[in-house]
């Protein structure tokens, strides 16, 4: 732990806690490289085991991208009131999950475009790192 001043303290977390977290959230941040330059873009996900599953309009300029690119994934939650709050982030490559997984299982999963898509796209990445942090109150400091 790392004190970040006298009432906050940040917490590395180990892997698994990491994984849990990620499950407990459906809005993560996916981060990836066009022509050189940084994009983020908010997705909805499952996690399945070690595995962040989102969709895409298959063919889109997003889909297009991502498969097969090297992304960082990012996943929140913070508590203003109480100065607390968590982030994880994954690396891992994007590949397309059409033929890789059962199609029943992705169908079951919470997912629903967003937009209008008549074709979706399944998108996969295996967390190949994860880390995570955690602010939490040091004993004894509760505003």
């Amino acid at each position: 732990m790392h004190h970040l001043d006298d009432a906050t303290m940040l917490e590395d977390l180990p892997v698994a806690e990491c994984l849990r977290l990620i499950a407990t959230q459906r809005i993560g941040r996916v981060a990836f490289t066009v022509e050189a330059e940084p994009a983020v873009l908010p997705v909805n996900f499952s996690l399945v085991d070690d595995v962040v599953v989102f969709r895409t309009a298959l063919g889109s300029a997003f889909d297009l991208l991502i498969r097969r690119a090297e992304i960082a994934f990012e996943v929140d939650h913070a508590d203003p009131a109480y100065h607390s709050g968590w982030s994880v982030i994954g690396r891992g490559t994007a590949e397309g999950l059409e033929g890789l997984m059962a199609q029943d299982l992705l169908d079951r999963l919470p997912l629903r475009p967003w937009g209008l898509s008549i074709k979706p796209g399944w998108i996969g990445v295996r967390l190949r790192e994860v880390t995570g942090r955690r602010i939490v109150q040091v004993a004894g400091t509760a505003t």
